[in-house]
């Protein structure tokens, strides 16, 4: 008998977490926008680099200097703390979707972002 009510109660605690709620809606409204505007300039700029030659890391690395400005409103946004930590994870997460927007514009396949929330 203890089993089933032990399986029913973490069955029914892990649908909980299913869907993220946030503390702040606003704010991470403001967040999601901020990553949507990095991207779509990310999106933007492999468009027009990723058929030159050169490596991608290194086109990357051109491409995430040139939405640093996006970068930064994202980690201003994200981080009222500043801290580092969280500051580096969202440059190596800009480089690393830099990256990956270039070897989309290079096999042709590259369209706008995927949203990384889904739509209420």
């Amino acid at each position: 008998m203890r089993r089933p009510l032990i399986v029913l109660m973490s069955l029914s605690l892990a649908g909980c977490s299913a869907w993220a709620h946030y503390s702040d809606p606003r704010r991470a409204s403001r967040i999601d926008d901020r990553y949507a505007e990095r991207d779509a300039c990310l999106v933007k700029n492999a468009a027009a680099q990723g058929s030159s030659g050169g490596s991608a890391v290194d086109l990357a690395r051109t491409i995430s200097l040139n939405c640093q400005a996006e970068t930064d409103a994202l980690i201003a946004v994200s981080d009222p703390a500043y801290d580092p930590r969280v500051a580096a994870a969202i440059e190596r997460d800009t480089q690393r979707r830099a990256e990956g927007f270039i070897m989309k514009a290079r096999n042709g396949t590259l369209s706008t972002p995927t949203p990384l929330v889904a739509p209420n």
